[in-house]
């Protein structure tokens, strides 16, 4: 189910209402693009770009990235029109923050792969390895196609551990008294 522009808009403030804190876009797309089909990337930024324009969403830094969090007048907008978002959007919505949020609360030594769209047809692979929530590697790959991305995240997910192994011992050689081990 793909939405008319204007919904589109709403789903974007109802998001960024339910996510409470600044998001980032590839957690934006994550919850409103692809595999959700809410909208399409290209569409998510067009409208994202309008609603930072109109005052409705802020764009800003948060923990070192660039992120996103609804102004007052994009949460009095919110407050008036998130019935416009289609019930069965707004749930997956709800259902994908949970996810989010359950995640990030219960795991907080947790790894995470996502795919990243970066122009038409282009895509990176990313991995996050946070420890007590705080990120402690961050690796993102251009893999061009969507499969190719898909394969990369697959491979950096199994190879998690090592990868962060191996920089680490990189840059910290065990005869400094590193042991190249993740707690």
């Amino acid at each position: 189910m793909f939405l008319d522009k204007d919904e589109m808009k709403f789903a974007i403030l109802y998001t960024l209402e339910k996510y409470v804190e600044p998001i980032t876009m590839p957690e934006l797309c994550d919850i409103l693009t692809w595999e959700k089909q809410v909208m399409n990337y290209f569409d998510m930024a067009l409208m994202l770009n309008e609603l930072i324009e109109d005052g409705f969403v802020e764009s800003k830094y948060y923990r070192d990235e660039h992120a996103f969090s609804l102004s007052d007048k994009g949460s009095e907008t919110n407050s008036f029109f998130f019935e416009r978002v289609p019930p069965s959007i707004r749930s997956r919505i709800d259902g994908v923050i949970s996810e989010k949020k359950f995640e990030e609360q219960y795991n907080p030594n947790a790894v995470t792969t996502e795919i990243i769209p970066v122009a038409p047809h282009q895509y990176m692979a990313a991995l996050s390895m946070l420890d007590a929530n705080i990120p402690m590697l961050e690796v993102k790959i251009h893999a061009g196609s969507r499969s190719e991305a898909e394969r990369a995240a697959k491979a950096l997910s199994a190879e998690a551990d090592n990868i962060y192994k191996e920089i680490l011992e990189k840059i910290m050689p065990k005869d400094n008294g590193f042991e190249g081990e993740r707690s």
